[in-house]
């Protein structure tokens, strides 16, 4: 594929997504543009300053950033 054809892809993608926003009604819409937790769905201002993550394994994460691939 061309550069062109990867911008035809994405402005589709971008275009439908618009399409399907519109068809929803003013609260629904709100409610899909919150930004929300990705496991758990929880809107973004029920985190908390400085909330946790239940997904997030700080071991792993160490040992990744370290260069270690047996984690």
């Amino acid at each position: 594929m061309k550069g062109r054809d990867y911008l035809w892809c994405l402005t589709n993608l971008l275009l439908d997504r618009e399409e399907a926003l519109e068809r929803l009604c003013p609260r629904c819409r709100t409610r899909a543009l919150e930004e929300r937790c990705a496991a758990c769905g929880a809107p973004a201002g029920e985190w908390g300053e400085g909330a946790a993550s239940a997904a997030f394994d700080p071991a792993r994460f160490e040992a990744l950033k370290g260069g270690r691939a047996d984690a």
